[in-house]
């Protein structure tokens, strides 16, 4: 499968899940040339091919119709900031964008099996913090709250916004992406049943 099949079967997973209401999120996976990123406005759960663009590596569309999404900028930035990165994967879930506002510091996980999805983690007993920046119609703002904060090596939240997460290809954004969702849906049902 070539990556942008990769992609375009990412992206119609996670519009399954709920996680890009009203045309929300943005996914884009590392090129030769650059990276493909979903056009603006485009219906995730009808993703086609021709909804991805491909851009140079400071943002420019060099092929495909439409203009990138609004915050390709920040993928641009991610993809020049670390060259591990292969793929940044954008959701706007419920739980992403709640706890986000609700822990400004960071949202902690402790004794989750599901933190082992996490690459690097084999246990349930650590205790690992996602990292939350400042929001901002500026995606220069958050790249560079981004960058103060890094390395951050499966992602971050944007207070208020959602969820990044970023892996070293396709499947393991992927992965990182799932992991997280569940995390802060346990998070978030935990802290419901704790009022």
């Amino acid at each position: 499968m070539s990556t942008q099949e990769e992609l375009l079967d990412a992206i119609t997973w996670v519009a399954a899940q709920g996680w890009t209401p009203a045309t929300g999120g943005n996914f884009s996976a590392r090129m030769p040339q650059g990276y493909l990123i979903t056009a603006s406005g485009r219906d995730k759960t009808r993703i086609q091919a021709e909804d991805l663009l491909l851009c140079d590596a400071i943002g420019l569309v060099l092929d495909g119709t439409g203009l990138p999404s609004a915050e390709s900028e920040l993928h641009a930035a991610l993809y020049r900031l670390d060259a591990d990165i292969g793929c940044v994967l954008h959701t706007h879930s419920v739980a992403a964008t709640v706890l986000s506002r609700r822990h400004p510091e960071g949202v902690r996980f402790t004794g989750f099996e599901m933190q082992k999805a996490l690459q690097g983690n084999r246990t349930h007993d650590a205790s690992i913090l996602l990292p939350v920046v400042p929001n901002s119609q500026d995606m220069a703002d958050i790249a560079a709250a981004v960058k103060a904060k890094w390395p951050m090596p499966w992602g971050f939240l944007v207070a208020g916004h959602g969820l990044y997460a970023v892996g070293e290809d396709v499947a393991t954004c992927r992965r990182h992406l799932e992991g997280l969702e569940f995390l802060l849906a346990c998070v978030l049902e935990e802290e419901r049943w704790q009022r």
